[in-house]
């Protein structure tokens, strides 16, 4: 039997905005974080820096490099575009309220699929884009795989990890999955008769049992 190709995903949040505190949509504005949040990182940090990560990918934008300059992982890291939120277009800075009479957006919220943004992303666009960055690098581990598994740290947005969660595992629905702040999902995806499938699922910071 040939050797399996395994690859850990650490899929982690950026650290909070002042938009994300007061609730209004964020795609592509570039808004730092909150100097004052990110001290809540600190758990992940710790966790982070005991894994040896092969490579580490942020989106572009501020609040995901900032967030990882602050968690200081000794990995090599490279920046991709492609990682970025979806483009909330004309709902840029705006919240719920200034907009749940909108019935082009409660056509988005019903099926964000099928209505786009206006002028922002549609989904298709979004997608694409998510599924190329992971494509790569999937493709990729399987040229350099070492020792039959390589892991990687991902630095992006809550939509981003919504959606690749969504990808691999067939049980969980883009809204069903919420992920705060400075927190994370870790992957792990074995390459099984040409496919890469998920096996593994947990939350990043471990969360501890209640006593």
């Amino acid at each position: 039997m040939g050797t399996s190709h395994y690859v850990d995903l650490f899929l982690v949040r950026h650290c909070i905005t002042d938009w994300n505190k007061e609730k209004r949509y964020l795609g592509h504005t570039d808004r730092g974080v909150l100097i004052s949040e990110l001290t809540q990182l600190n758990k992940l940090q710790k966790e982070l820096m005991e894994i040896s990560f092969d490579q580490v990918f942020t989106s572009d934008l501020r609040r995901c490099r900032e967030t990882l300059a602050y968690m200081n992982i000794p990995s090599q890291h490279s920046v991709d575009t492609r990682l970025r939120e979806i483009n909330f277009g004309d709902w840029e800075g705006k919240t719920y309220n200034e907009l749940k009479d909108d019935r082009t957006y409660q056509d988005w919220l019903n099926n964000w699929e099928e209505h786009s943004i206006p002028n922002g992303e549609s989904a298709d666009t979004f997608k694409a884009r998510i599924d190329s960055f992971i494509q790569d690098l999937l493709h990729q581990s399987i040229q350099s795989i070492q020792n039959g598994k390589e892991t990687f740290l991902i630095m992006t947005h809550g939509g981003v990890i919504r959606y690749l969660v969504s990808s691999f595992v067939s049980s969980t629905d883009f809204w069903d999955l919420s992920v705060p702040h400075g927190h994370g999902i870790h992957l792990t995806l074995v390459r099984q008769k040409g496919e890469w499938v998920c096996n593994s699922l947990s939350v990043v910071p471990f969360q501890e049992k209640e006593k």
